[in-house]
């Protein structure tokens, strides 16, 4: 569970996109077993917050949990099978559990994997409807954030110099690459958004909420 003595900055922002969701065990029983693995055979469970928002979590299994060492100090055993805990600003929280996972709630956008696969998603409620568009003649590099989600829109990273790794963006924009003209990038994106640099004069439009 989130230390109440977070920082307020920490756990703001899950307001109308935020999703609580209960899933039993008819949802996601046996969820990460591998071929015929017994009961007590340990799975790897991780919660992984998306962008900046707090992903708060309450899980209990048929079997056992232990905590992975990366911890952040902000999750609680409650028992041997139950645990609660909050991860934020692209950050995770791993566990070990054995048997079936027979229930899940969770609150915020986030993701939780069983042995590396994807079983619920709740960043799927936080739609992108927000668009930043970057122009330049010459090229130049640039690096931007968002507290929430973002993707690659239409004319972005279609000459292979754009990548998106969690919330933070980065790429070059202007000018041409081995004779292929460059003139512009566009990103959908959700929640606030922080350009942190560029190397050359950039025009920067913002589409919030489909209004310019």
């Amino acid at each position: 569970m989130a230390d109440e003595t977070r920082d307020a900055e920490e756990t703001e922002g899950i307001d109308r996109r935020t999703v609580l969701k209960r899933t039993t065990a008819a949802g996601i029983a046996g969820a990460g077993a591998v071929g015929t693995a017994s009961a007590e055979e340990y799975k790897h469970l991780r919660f992984k917050a998306a962008g900046e928002e707090t992903f708060r979590y309450r899980v209990s299994v048929s079997g056992k949990l232990k905590r992975e060492e990366n911890r952040d100090g902000y999750d609680t055993l409650v028992d041997e099978n139950t645990a609660e805990g909050a991860a934020s600003k692209g950050r995770y929280d791993d566990w070990l559990f054995t048997g079936d996972i027979t229930s899940l709630e969770l609150e915020g956008p986030g993701m939780v994997l069983v042995d590396g696969e994807v079983v619920e998603d709740t960043t799927e409620a936080d739609e992108l409807t927000n668009t930043i568009t970057l122009e330049a003649d010459e090229r130049v590099a640039y690096k931007f954030r968002v507290s929430g989600r973002v993707e690659k829109g239409p004319t972005a990273g279609t000459l292979g110099v754009d990548t998106v790794e969690d919330n933070v963006v980065r790429g070059k924009v202007g000018g041409s690459i081995e004779g292929n003209e460059d003139p512009a990038d566009d990103y959908r994106y959700s929640g606030s958004i922080a350009i942190d640099d560029a190397d050359g004069p950039l025009t920067v439009t913002l589409d919030i909420d489909g209004s310019s």
